[in-house]
């Protein structure tokens, strides 16, 4: 509507003037006319661009605001690992208390056994004499006298500890029987010696053991156990 009534009246101007061709007015006196008849300033002559550049500056505390916060969270997770190291360690120390804890009551529960029977020999009922000496004569006439000398050995140690002369202790070796025959039967001390060493040389150098090694270790048993008044 603006518009038509804008080219009506910039018609007339002309059709005034000359209503039979173009003259030398300038259009845009009407149409600049009829803009500030209908219209706002700002919408007819509109104000220049503003080509000042934006100067953008961040607030001065933004970035302390953020180095304080990294800051803060690093030491946040400092301390979670620092705590979870201290649980560990807390866990694995009352272990290892708990354990020799265990063991001491272990220790103490066999010290007290010990005291109860100390007038006692500890005996092999498993594996009696008697039982050592058939494997032995097996071995010895299958010709494997070192196992023969082996179960014979088992045998006297078995007779020593029924007659209350040495315990009866499987895996022990024959330097701590030893020691243990020189103080509760010292008379048969040297026969025993004489016996273990067999039993050494033969089990444990593996030394070539023949019929006659087997049939001095039977005599150095017999050796140790008749002056005891121990059966063979």
């Amino acid at each position: 509507m603006i518009g038509l009534l804008a080219f009506a009246i910039t018609w007339i101007v002309r059709a005034a003037d000359d209503p039979l061709g173009p003259v030398g007015q300038q259009p845009d006196g009407p149409r600049d006319l009829a803009c500030d008849l209908t219209a706002t300033d700002t919408q007819c002559s509109p104000p220049e661009p503003d080509d000042t550049p934006i100067d953008f500056d961040p607030p001065a505390n933004l970035g302390g605001g953020g180095a304080a916060a990294s800051g803060l969270g690093t030491l946040m997770i400092v301390l979670l690992v620092a705590a979870l190291v201290a649980v560990i360690v807390w866990i694995v120390v009352s272990m290892l208390r708990d354990r020799a804890s265990s063991d001491d009551e272990a220790l103490d529960d066999l010290d007290e056994e010990l005291d109860d029977v100390v007038d006692e020999r500890i005996v092999d009922v498993e594996r009696p004499p008697d039982r050592w000496r058939r494997a032995a004569a097996e071995h010895r006439a299958a010709g494997r006298f070192r196992d023969s000398v082996r179960c014979e050995y088992r045998a006297l140690v078995g007779d020593l500890a029924r007659a209350g002369h040495v315990d009866e202790i499987p895996g022990r070796t024959s330097g701590e029987e030893r020691d243990q025959v020189r103080v509760l039967a010292p008379e048969v001390a040297p026969s025993f010696d004489e016996a273990a060493d067999i039993f050494d040389g033969a089990w444990f150098d593996d030394a070539v053991v023949t019929a006659t090694d087997d049939q001095r270790f039977v005599h150095a048993s017999t050796m140790v156990l008749e002056p005891i008044g121990a059966r063979r």
